[in-house]
């Protein structure tokens, strides 16, 4: 994947929030127009800024869950040392008693913050995915891209895009087609146009004959002398850069991802500990997770490394400023907060059990009171209700006929 440009915007669960954070990047993009600034790199950066402020009271309650858990982790643990070799079925129910005790008491839950990250985690998704598809959200962009397409002649179509027909006369469907080529071979390209392998971005902008809107391309593309439009490794592969250059986003976006994990042990006093019995695995990963992040931004548009970095900056600074926030507070007062908060769910809920069950209770008795009005009923009470009810069916119906058998079978039974 060579190139940023996508110009498909992104479907299933992931487009209502891929849609929104568009609109925000459109914003974006046309209040650095308005002071006549085009450049992806900084509208990354503050892309990546604001939705990470607008995520920032998630973020605050995922993080005073985190420091609530690390009080109330020795305590757990101490538990489930205690149970530790015992299995049979009492034990392990006072066990849950004894862990739910502990939750009770600091007036949280075992699901406390995955909730939390349930909500993050689309979010997060759908703003990658958006900055992968910038032209697909911002319509000059996407604008700047087609009229390249257009400007093509047939020859130089059928050479970059495998289509005999002049760029002009595609269809739109076509153009964001072509434009989705421009990343490289894709299966959601490959109905559409007959492409043999990727198509390299630079030589389609070199072909084109609308120098203006290449300018403009080239320009929003420019970062520090790195084109985001492209991945470090084709950088290098090409010569544009040398191997130090072209490492310098990836290894920056690792690193900074080492220093946020590394942070937010340290601020939330995560055990590291033999006692933890997650402290192996989280070793692992605090070390895999950096390495991967290198060898993705290698691999990637230098665009999506430069958003890698900046979230982990920003996530890093909302760290700090967060702890400072709740460094302030009285870990007591949190708790009794927590507390309070949870006692009154609580009564939310048992009151709705309460409606629930008054609901019921009245449909009962309803019903009970019909059955005992019908049971208190004398037999000439009955026979004049059933006489009465002969008497209303209608001639030719059924019950007029069943009534008819009945008189019958009276008489010859006499």
């Amino acid at each position: 994947m060579d190139n940023l440009i996508i110009a498909t915007q992104t479907g299933g669960i992931l487009k209502p929030f891929a849609w929104i954070l568009g609109k925000i990047l459109e914003v974006l993009y046309d209040g650095f127009a308005f002071f006549g600034i085009y450049n992806i790199g900084l509208l990354i950066i503050v892309f990546t800024f604001v939705v990470r402020m607008l995520m920032l009271p998630m973020t605050i309650k995922q993080q005073k869950f985190t420091k609530m858990n690390s009080v109330m982790t020795p305590e757990i643990q101490a538990i489930q040392k205690k149970y530790k070799d015992k299995k049979d079925q009492q034990s392990q129910l006072a066990m849950q008693e004894e862990m739910k005790a502990v939750y009770d008491k600091y007036g949280t839950s075992p699901t406390g913050s995955c909730l939390q990250l349930i909500i993050q985690m689309p979010i997060l998704f759908a703003l990658y995915r958006v900055i992968m598809n910038i032209p697909a959200y911002v319509q000059p962009i996407k604008e700047l891209y087609a009229s390249v397409i257009t400007s093509l002649n047939a020859s130089q179509m059928s050479q970059f895009f495998g289509i005999n027909t002049a760029g002009s006369k595609l269809k739109a469907s076509q153009i964001t087609q072509c434009i989705d080529a421009l990343t490289g071979y894709s299966s959601r390209t490959k109905g559409a146009i007959n492409l043999a392998k990727g198509v390299d971005a630079s030589n389609v902008l070199s072909a084109s004959s609308n120098t203006s809107a290449v300018d403009k391309i080239n320009s929003l593309n420019s970062f520090f002398g790195l084109n985001l439009g492209i991945s470090p490794s084709a950088m290098f592969k090409a010569g544009t850069v040398t191997l130090i250059v072209a490492l310098i986003i990836p290894i920056l976006a690792g690193i900074f991802q080492l220093l946020s994990v590394q942070l937010s042990q340290k601020i939330n006093g995560v055990a590291s500990t033999q006692d933890n019995p997650m402290a192996g695995s989280m070793k692992a990963m605090n070390i895999m997770m950096p390495l991967f992040s290198v060898y993705m931004c290698w691999i990637l548009s230098a665009g999506i490394g430069l958003y890698w970095m900046a979230g982990s900056l920003i996530m890093m600074l909302q760290q700090v400023i967060i702890n400072l926030y709740l460094g302030k507070m009285d870990v007591n007062d949190i708790i009794e907060a927590n507390r309070e908060k949870a006692a009154e769910k609580a009564e939310k809920r048992k009151a709705k059990q309460g409606i629930y069950r008054e609901q019921v209770l009245q449909a009962s008795k309803t019903n009970t009171r019909s059955v005992q009005s019908s049971s208190n009923m004398t037999a000439a009470e009955k026979e004049e209700k059933i006489r009465k009810s002969k008497e209303n069916a209608k001639a030719g119906s059924l019950a007029a006929k069943a009534n008819m058998v009945s008189d019958y079978n009276k008489k010859h039974s006499k």
